[in-house]
């Protein structure tokens, strides 16, 4: 189980979860722990029997179809999960509130955790869609395909697509099959609005007032 005072800002690409969580770290001083910055230490721990996406030969990934693709996606993240939690549990210890950011294996995390732990913040995939490579994390992962030498401007619109389908699809999910709260962005909220759902879901906003 992870500690109680480690909360879980779980969320499909462009759905807002960064900007709610730096609302949520500053107003309450929590650990901010991103899921995103810590991808590249946890491959260095993968080991080849036990880890079999995070120590896959992806030198030929642009062959893949999107079905490959979105299970390496999803199964990078399910075996990392586990490192994860445990970093968390121990930054509890030293550290009165703590909040991940990101997304982790859906039914690893809601088999840890209490419900009130957890919020999945969604967004309509046409949103995705077209907001995904305007995002400052993803724009290293465009760039990088655009600047790839010797292949046609159709090759690196289908990689274009291609990346963006298999992150959405494996990260936009129904997150309500595994009991955990979610939220939807839209026009009509904003992300001090949306702040506020979490911290009344996460029972944040009555202990401050407490």
């Amino acid at each position: 189980m992870v500690n109680s005072n480690v909360y879980f800002l779980l969320g499909c690409p462009c759905s807002g979860k960064t900007t709610v969580g730096n609302i949520l770290a500053q107003r309450y001083n929590m650990l901010y722990f991103s899921g995103d910055n810590r991808r590249f230490d946890y491959y260095k721990l993968a080991e080849k029997e036990k880890h079999s996406f995070m120590t896959m030969d992806a030198s030929d990934f642009w062959d893949w179809s999107l079905d490959q693709m979105v299970a390496w996606e999803k199964g990078v993240i399910s075996e990392q999960t586990p490192y994860i939690l445990n970093d968390l549990n121990e930054l509890s210890k030293s550290n009165e509130l703590v909040l991940f950011e990101g997304m982790l294996d859906m039914e690893i995390v809601s088999k840890a955790v209490t419900s009130n732990q957890v919020v999945y913040l969604s967004v309509e995939r046409s949103v995705c869609e077209r907001e995904f490579f305007e995002r400052e994390d993803h724009r290293g992962m465009l760039e990088s395909i655009l600047n790839t030498p010797n292949i046609s401007e159709d090759e690196k619109r289908r990689r274009t697509e291609m990346r963006r389908a298999a992150a959405i699809d494996a990260f936009h999910v129904n997150a309500a099959e595994y009991g955990i709260q979610t939220f939807l962005r839209d026009e009509t909220v904003s992300a001090q609005e949306m702040a506020e759902k979490v911290l009344a879901h996460f029972g944040l906003a009555k202990k401050n007032n407490s």
